[in-house]
């Protein structure tokens, strides 16, 4: 039996996720395994634990509690269907039998080094605005390309991370748009590229 995490915020789904390890840390901080960016989450808000009997929630004494099924908790078993509550975050716990298959994904065919390299020339003589500077872009700016979940493909000069529906660059380095796709892509976590 497995544990799909369905993430809404403000009750809008934003993010699913099946629960891979044994500890699972849930706060606003970049080191935890699922980041949810708003002030109402605490740095370590909470933690997922797997033990025998099934999946645990517990609170890291967190400013504004954590609640499961509208109850204050500090220490609890999830069952299926349950909703924690973490700031204006929900997160609805499923029990699936096994991990849904997915089709084979090569994130490398999203965006080819022809059609990288010509975004990336158009981008060379662009400025931004970054960190109240501005600066040029060159391909030596950008280390890392990325595809969010709406389709958007984005350059990073640092190496990003994972947020809910998209990557966070922690050093905040140089971050631009390169190409929007057409359709949303739920597989964004595997597009991340690092740029030769």
């Amino acid at each position: 039996m497995l544990n799909k995490l369905i993430i809404r915020f403000n009750g809008r789904k934003i993010d699913e996720l099946i629960i891979s390890r044994d500890i699972f840390k849930i706060g606003r901080k970049l080191d935890n395994d699922l980041r949810l960016e708003d002030t109402t989450v605490s740095s370590h808000h909470a933690k997922l634990m797997m033990k025998p009997g099934g999946l645990f929630i517990q609170d890291c004494d967190s400013t504004n509690g954590t609640l499961v099924n509208g109850m204050l908790v500090s220490d609890k078993m999830l069952a299926n269907g349950d909703v924690v509550v973490i700031g204006k975050y929900s997160i609805t716990n499923e029990e699936i039998e096994s991990e849904p298959a997915t089709m084979e994904f090569d994130p490398t065919m999203q965006i080819g080094k022809k059609e990288l390299d010509s975004v990336l020339s158009r981008l060379e003589n662009a400025h931004i605005t970054h960190s109240e500077s501005s600066i040029s872009i060159d391909k030596k700016t950008l280390n890392w390309i990325a595809q969010d979940a709406n389709g958007v493909w984005w350059g990073f000069e640092n190496k990003p991370v994972p947020g809910i529906n998209g990557w966070i660059d922690g050093l905040d380095g140089t971050k631009i748009l390169l190409k929007q796709e057409i359709a949303e892509n739920d597989l964004w976590r595997d597009t991340l590229q690092r740029l030769a």
